[in-house]
């Protein structure tokens, strides 16, 4: 599990200056200012090298977690803006198709299979951006659109 990073509002709000919209995440707005967004896999400044502690492999593939944020939006937007978690799991599922990995299909330690819970992870990012509302706000396993996430999902 990767480490938690507390960040203050003023640093958190330069974040998302940086941030290209519906495609960063705070990770990857870090990792290209600090020059490690390099595709060659080699190590050392400006470099990245792709690794995750379950790879089985170099041609283990993962759909990066920011691919999931439109097709979420899309699906919350056709229920109305809301919809319970699993029914829009399963929609994401069969938009997503061909395009999900055998890698992203493969169960992780926990037993949730990796797509998923990449899905979810989103969701979250999506809730500290304010297009989901908290948790507290819904019903229990309900994901529901804010307006701001309903004028993101109308743009679509």
């Amino acid at each position: 599990m990767a480490p938690t990073v507390r960040i203050d509002d003023q640093v958190y709000a330069w974040l998302q200056e940086q941030a290209k919209p519906f495609e960063d995440t705070p990770n990857s707005v870090l990792r290209r200012i600090a020059g490690l967004d390099a595709t060659d896999g080699s190590s050392g400044p400006g470099k990245k090298r792709t690794f995750s502690r379950d790879d089985e492999g170099a041609g283990a593939q993962k759909t990066p977690q920011h691919a999931y944020r439109a097709p979420l939006l899309k699906i919350l937007k056709k229920h109305g803006g809301q919809a319970s978690r699993a029914q829009v799991l399963r929609e994401l599922e069969s938009m997503l198709g061909k395009s999900l990995t055998a890698h992203d299909r493969k169960k992780i330690k926990t037993g949730a299979v990796r797509w998923e819970r990449t899905a979810e992870w989103e969701a979250r990012l999506m809730r500290e951006d304010q297009l989901i509302q908290p948790v507290e706000n819904t019903a229990r396993g309900v994901w529901a659109l804010t307006p701001k996430g309903m004028e993101a999902a109308g743009k679509l």
